[in-house]
């Protein structure tokens, strides 16, 4: 194409200018994904006078800089906010677009403005200023990289205090006004932070604590009556919990992990609030009947708190868009989803403990059918499956008449149109609700994502998954009561004549039982699946038909399954991952014509003795295979990894390897198949003992397996201290650099002396004579030296340091 010719030599100096580092060329990338495809705008960007900025500080990024300032003004002040937030915690996009939501930063009036936010949100990832976390589906979770955090935190000036683990700054709160603090103390570090300390600011509009501090009776929040943004998290508040309501123009409230065990009654006073999360305040059991008057409350989350009773003004809330852990529960007659049925404005929404739900008529009132802006669902009930995928023993007798209820208040449950995100927990009822199947997918017509999690006796998956036409995300974890996958999972789409043709990833995680998965080649589906996940199952082969139509599977793991003894014939796969299979025994006959593989990670696979033949395998990761000898014929191998692996014997046919790291604290000597390969760079975690044997270089009898190689690091641990020891090698120009003392080094040359004595014996044959001469000497000396108990040798090695080495001790 012409135009990416055009623009390739402005695209080179644009990485100059941005002195090659990853990140400012990532951000780069995200500044000029908003340009068009047009010479002139590449250009602009080259030729713009930010580059040239005097007073940029020298450990900031330019490329940063010129993105901050390319960004919209609605985008600003939303960036910056978000270098507030602490590092170590978790933040999710509904407790960010809350915060930007408080502060002002959204604006709108046509549409939610937490739909707004998330736009925003998404726009700054699309800018690579922040990052999103792959722990978590639909990108829920983000991480800002510390570069640009810190350039955010240049742009803030004194606007904002922030001190995160560090006493740094803490001495300002007495001399200076801020409008934003951002402090954090946590672990095992104690500052002296205390609250009266906070006092002085009276202008504060953004307050985010996490961790210590000290509060002092007669403390509380009447000085900060300009809060907007309060975010506490695991601090102790009790003592001036009921200050809260003096806070009259608060609109983020977010109490997390604390001991709290009650919100102030007088939280109805708090007219504007409209975010209240109190995840993780375990000793919180009941929320204030005054909840019910909060009219412009968007945003409740309950998530891990004790609460199971809701008071009946709650239906009163319906400014309501997104709601978490809601639980059901029976009031006489009365059922909490009741509650639900007039918050039609809900976008999100949670519902927990659907096992205390007495009928499916209950059901019918939370009108879930009737929210038609619904997008997110959670369906959970209580768990009945341990960690390994089993009924707990108590659960074991789970009566008939259970499931059947369960079964129809499901089915009640039945979601509106346009839902986007289902999630179903702790569901026991042998069949999944009505709407789920073939007949009665119309409702989820929209549904992009499903998870679903212990499913305790649930005997066969839905059959009418397949033809939903969005379906991007199927994780289904825990269903041990499913030990066939058969062709009803399979029914092509009417529209397209597919199964599943939208589905890019696909999660069977705990399916205990499972043995048999039916799909053969005939039977299209899963066109465009990129990812695979099968854990903990006992499957014995992969269907035929997987291999044969997922032509865009990119990525393969297989976890813990116990009887599969192959994996074939997958050509697309980049990535593949295969840990703790113990029946394990062909990879190497994974297709020759797989050119498109680049990864290989190999975990704890018993059985295989050979990895040959990977025509395009850039990095390879071996760990505790504990019957590998061989690895060849890797010709564009590049990094290879091998922990653990005793038996290794042959490296060979790696012209391309670059990066060799070695761990095996067992290994006595430095492995011979080194000399065979040649690697740029070798890495290597060792014993103390074979450590110091390295440390002795040119005179060592290691040296001749790694002085070939340009630049070795090799490390020994001490007393728990990582990587305390070292020897550090460079082939060209010559360095060699030691922290172990030469007298440790010569103790360990004598030792290896007398071991070499002691395991060759060279005068084995000879045979004593004369008249004292006796029958049990006709045995090598150096054995008798040991049965006669003249002198037993023992050794103990001591940290290699200046009096330290090796120790002989001589005992009788």
């Amino acid at each position: 194409m012409m135009i990416p010719r055009l623009k390739y030599d402005i695209g080179m100096r644009l990485i100059e200018k941005c002195d090659g580092l990853p990140l400012g060329v990532k951000v780069m990338g995200g500044l000029l994904r908003q340009k068009r495809i047009r010479r002139t705008d590449w250009q602009n960007v080259l030729d713009d006078s930010l580059w040239s900025v005097s007073q940029m500080p020298k450990e900031l990024n330019y490329a940063v800089y010129l993105s901050y300032e390319d960004l919209q003004p609605c985008l600003k002040p939303c960036f910056l906010h978000y270098s507030l937030l602490p590092r170590g915690t978790l933040f999710f996009v509904h407790d960010i677009v809350g915060m930007w939501i408080s502060e002002g930063f959204v604006h709108g009036t046509l549409r939610d403005l937490e739909e707004i936010g998330r736009e925003y949100y998404d726009r700054l990832i699309q800018r690579n200023l922040i990052e999103p976390d792959k722990t978590y589906l639909d990108q829920v979770a983000c991480n800002m990289h510390d570069v640009v955090r810190s350039f955010a935190h240049n742009m803030l000036g004194d606007e904002a205090l922030i001190a995160h683990n560090s006493k740094i700054g803490i001495d300002k709160l007495k001399s200076q006004k801020f409008f934003r603090l951002s402090l954090e103390s946590k672990g095992s570090e104690q500052h002296d932070l205390e609250w009266c300390s906070l006092q002085t600011q009276t202008s504060l509009r953004t307050l985010i604590l996490v961790g210590n501090i000290k509060i002092k009776p007669g403390d509380s929040f009447v000085s900060l009556s300009s809060l907007r943004t309060l975010h506490l998290d695991s601090v102790n508040i009790d003592a001036i919990a009921e200050s809260l309501y003096q806070l009259k123009h608060l609109r983020y409230l977010s109490i997390q992990n604390c001991n709290t065990s009650k919100l102030t009654e007088d939280i109805g006073k708090l007219k504007f609030l409209q975010y209240i999360s109190l995840s993780g305040c375990q000793s919180l059991a009941n929320l204030p009947s005054s909840i019910g008057v909060l009219q412009d409350l968007r945003v409740l989350r309950l998530n891990r708190t004790n609460v199971s009773v809701i008071p009946r003004e709650f239906s009163g809330l319906t400014s309501l868009r997104k709601l978490f852990a809601f639980p059901a529960h029976m009031d006489c007659d009365h059922c909490s989803l009741e509650e639900l049925g007039p918050l039609c404005q809900l976008t999100h929404l949670h519902i927990s403990f659907l096992e205390n739900v007495a009928s499916s008529s209950m059901a019918m009132k939370a009108k879930l059918g009737e929210k038609n802006r619904l997008r997110y669902l959670s369906l959970e009930c209580t768990s009945r499956l341990g960690d390994d995928g089993l009924l707990v023993e108590e659960e074991e007798g789970i009566s008939q008449k259970e499931k059947r209820q369960i079964e129809e208040v499901f089915d009640e449950l039945c979601p509106p149109l346009g839902l986007e995100i289902l999630n179903i927990e702790g569901y026991f009822g042998e069949r999944l609700p009505g709407w789920m199947m073939l007949t009665a997918v119309t409702p989820l017509g929209s549904l992009r994502i499903l998870t679903m999690d212990d499913l305790a006796c649930c005997t066969e998956l839905p059959s009418g998954l397949s033809q939903l036409p969005c379906l991007e995300v199927l994780q289904i974890r825990k269903a041990p009561a499913i030990k066939r996958v058969g062709l009803e999972f399979l029914q092509p789409s009417n529209h397209v004549g597919v199964a599943f043709p939208r589905l890019h990833l696909l999660i069977f995680d705990g399916f205990v039982e499972w043995e048999e998965w039916v799909w053969e080649e005939q039977v299209k589906g899963m066109p465009i699946l990129e990812g695979l996940v099968l854990k903990m199952c006992k499957l014995r082969r992969v269907p035929p038909g997987l291999a044969f139509h997922a032509m865009a599977l990119k990525t393969l793991c297989i976890y813990d399954v116990k009887h599969l003894s192959a994996l074939e014939n997958f050509a697309s796969v980049v990535h593949l991952h295969v840990f703790r299979n113990t029946d394990l025994e062909r990879i190497s006959n994974l297709p020759f014509h797989a050119m498109a593989l680049k990864t290989l990670c190999i975990y704890d696979v018993k059985h295989l003795s050979s990895l040959e033949n990977f025509a395009s395998v850039v990095h390879l990761h071996v760990f505790r295979n504990t019957d590998l000898e061989r690895i060849s014929n890797l010709p564009k191998l590049q990094k290879l990894v091998i922990v653990m692996c005793p038996e290794m014997k042959v490296l060979e046919g790696m012209p391309s390897l670059q990066r060799l790291i070695l761990e095996d604290y067992d290994m006595e000597t430095v492995p011979r198949y080194l000399q065979d390969v040649n690697p740029r760079h070798l890495l290597l975690d060792c014993s103390l003992s074979l450590l110091t044997s390295i440390a002795a270089g040119k005179s060592g009898p290691e040296w001749d397996k790694f002085s070939h190689i340009q630049l070795v690091k090799a490390y020994a641990n001490d007393k728990g201290s990582p990587r305390n020891w070292y020897v550090f090698y460079t082939r060209d120009p010559f360095r060699f650099e030691t922290n172990i003392s030469g007298s440790a080094i010569a103790q360990a040359r004598n030792r290896r002396k007398w071991l070499t004595y002691s395991q060759t014996c060279p005068i084995e044959d000879e045979q004593p004579t004369g008249r004292h001469t006796y029958e049990e000497k006709c045995v090598p000396l150096c054995v008798r030296f040991r049965l006669l108990g003249v002198g037993v040798l023992s050794f103990c090695f001591l940290p290699p340091t200046a009096g330290g080495g090796v120790y002989v001790a001589i005992s009788s």
